[in-house]
């Protein structure tokens, strides 16, 4: 279903129940070219670095690097060696890295 207005509707009645000074939000560019956020009044602040998944070979899910930070590891692999890196950890145990493209991060701010 496709509601024309949908966003902006959503989004001024968000400003008129919160009253917000600011707010800040991530378009993914894997998904979003970030034109809504234009469109609602943001200004685009800048590009954030890419950032990486982990995924393994047979299965079509990506797991957020956050759940597999190196102090983790040890109670969530098979085999953790505590000299290797955070991803020789994970490549032993079959997970790969894959990166995205990144987000752009865009402000609102209410007019004074």
């Amino acid at each position: 279903m496709n509601v024309v207005g949908g966003a902006s509707k959503l989004f001024k009645y968000f400003i008129r129940t919160y009253n917000p000074k600011s707010i800040i939000s991530y378009a993914d560019k894997r998904y979003s070219n970030g034109n809504i956020y234009q469109k609602l009044g943001f200004e685009f602040s800048h590009n954030s670095v890419p950032n990486y998944f982990y995924f393994v070979n047979n299965k079509m899910k990506l797991y957020p690097r956050i759940k597999f930070q190196k102090h983790k590891l040890s109670r969530l692999l098979k085999n953790f060696d505590e000299n290797k890196s955070e991803v020789e950890n994970m490549y032993v145990n079959g997970y790969r890295r894959i990166w995205d493209c990144g987000n752009m991060i865009f402000i609102w701010k209410r007019d004074s």
